[in-house]
């Protein structure tokens, strides 16, 4: 579960979360957290948030968003509201670091935490493709647990949910299963006997 001050990195995006307030802390008011993103570094593919209005605060540096067909940039004291079901994305669009504060009302229990747990723990284990997405199969997986928090812009939710449907016996037979990012972060145990 998300923990307030927890820190987490995504290598293939370039971002750094930091949770600032869960919604175990805000009565699930709100979640907000602490983006650090190194030049180059982005927010993955075009995405929205279906039920919560994504809030951004920027620090430092320049941030490029794109929101439904508009471009645009925000430099520190800037901020932007993304209505709940708008496309967007955004971006490191300087050449230093950029920081920017996120905030997602209401914070839908502990699903916005773990999916950030989730998709950046993929990433740590070399589970996503150059654009930030973990497999098709892994998304399949794991797309109706999430699908309250975030989901791909297109196709429409009802198709998403009929190709992933369709999708997840076979990546079950592939040998996915979902991810847990505290398996993934457990040391290995090594096998045999112990010796005195």
């Amino acid at each position: 579960m998300a923990q307030r001050g927890q820190r987490i990195e995504n290598p293939v995006t370039g971002q750094t979360m930091i949770f600032l307030e869960t919604g175990e802390n805000t009565s699930g008011e709100v979640f907000r957290m602490e983006g650090i993103f190194r030049p180059g570094g982005f927010a993955g593919v075009l995405h929205v948030h279906p039920f919560q209005e994504e809030r951004f605060a920027v620090t430092q540096g320049t941030a490029g968003f794109r929101v439904s067909s508009k471009q645009l940039q925000l430099g520190p004291g800037e901020t932007i509201v993304v209505p709940a079901g708008r496309p967007h994305t955004f971006w490191n669009g300087g050449a230093d670091e950029m920081r920017v504060v996120m905030e997602f009302r209401p914070a839908l229990a502990a699903a916005t935490g773990r999916f950030y747990e989730v998709y950046f723990g993929l990433a740590q284990a070399g589970k996503a493709g150059k654009n930030g997405l973990p497999s098709i199969w892994q998304v399949a997986l794991q797309a109706e647990e999430f699908g309250d928090h975030a989901r791909l812009a297109s196709p429409p939710w009802v198709v998403q949910r009929a190709i992933f449907a369709l999708l997840k016996p076979i990546a079950r037979l592939l040998g996915y299963r979902p991810f847990i990012p505290q398996e993934a972060a457990a040391p290995a145990r090594q096998e045999g006997r112990v010796r005195d």
